[in-house]
């Protein structure tokens, strides 16, 4: 007997996805419907500043418990790591890496530019991948050595091109997360005006989605979780971009701090971010 979720959920995948990316996706489109459902409510959501500037919402609770239940019923030895509810551990060596609404303040604020972020890890590799934007209905999934896909169909990252040609985009600390301000305002310094254009959303899972998809040509960033972009970054690494640590001392899942391109570009966009020589990977 099919899921009621799975029909909705199949239909965004292609042939090739796992029974397990199935199951990410099914979880993730439960998640999607209730949280579209919540935004047409959203001023009446109970709101709470964890940090300044970082804000959780009833949807967010809501849209993680789904995800969670949904996922430990049907495999119920993996570890979990959600943005709201922390860390759980595991038996089997697998975990789940999930940001159950990434752009809350864009979801608080009404702007359709959120998503639900859902990685299957061991340790720090991501497996598989599922990033669902329920406003504009895609889907994007990826899983290791399969390629990436948006609703189905495979995408890749864009061409090899001139600097001056890029579209790029970063995000740019607020509130309490200052701490890499200085950074930020050279790199932009440094990239703009070698650039045809940058952008900041405000939606980190699906700055990296976009740039699987060729719609970006290089994301940065710097302190996110690791929720923000476990998902991510296989769906760049499989649609044939590159993603690399800001730090060289510490992986990208526990600094949060990596350039991801279409390859191409790496070097090029890496010569000119805050990042010291000996820091460089």
């Amino acid at each position: 007997m099919r899921r009621d979720n799975a029909l909705d959920a199949d239909a965004s995948l292609s042939p090739k996805a796992s029974d397990t990316l199935r199951v990410m996706a099914e979880a993730a489109y439960l998640a999607g419907q209730g949280l579209m459902q919540a935004s047409t409510q959203r001023t009446a959501l109970k709101v709470t500043e964890k940090t300044a500037g970082d804000f959780v919402s009833d949807a967010d609770l809501a849209a993680e418990e789904t995800i969670s239940d949904y996922l430990t019923q049907r495999f119920p030895d993996y570890g979990w790591l959600g943005e709201e509810t922390g860390i759980e551990g595991a038996t089997s060596g697998l975990r789940w890496v999930v940001d159950p609404l990434d752009g809350t303040v864009n979801f608080l604020k009404g702007l359709p530019h959120w998503a639900v972020s859902i990685a299957l890890c061991d340790g720090d590799v991501p497996l598989a991948a599922v990033i669902y934007d329920p406003c504009k209905r895609e889907m994007f999934t990826a899983e290791h050595g399969k390629g990436a896909f948006l609703n189905g169909q495979a995408i890749t990252v864009s061409h090899d091109m001139d600097l001056s040609a890029a579209l790029l985009a970063t995000g740019l600390p607020a509130g309490g997360r200052i701490t890499y301000l200085r950074h930020s305002l050279e790199d932009l310094e440094a990239t703009m005006p070698r650039t045809s254009g940058l952008r900041r959303w405000g939606a980190a899972a699906l700055d990296l989605a976009y740039v699987a998809a060729g719609r970006f040509d290089c994301y940065w960033e710097r302190n996110l979780g690791a929720w923000d972009i476990a998902a991510g970054i296989l769906l760049v690494q499989e649609a044939g971009g590159r993603v690399t640590p800001l730090w060289a001392d510490r992986s990208i899942l526990s600094s949060g701090s990596f350039l991801a391109s279409n390859g191409g570009l790496h070097e090029a966009i890496l010569g000119h971010l805050n990042v010291e020589r000996s820091e460089r990977l």
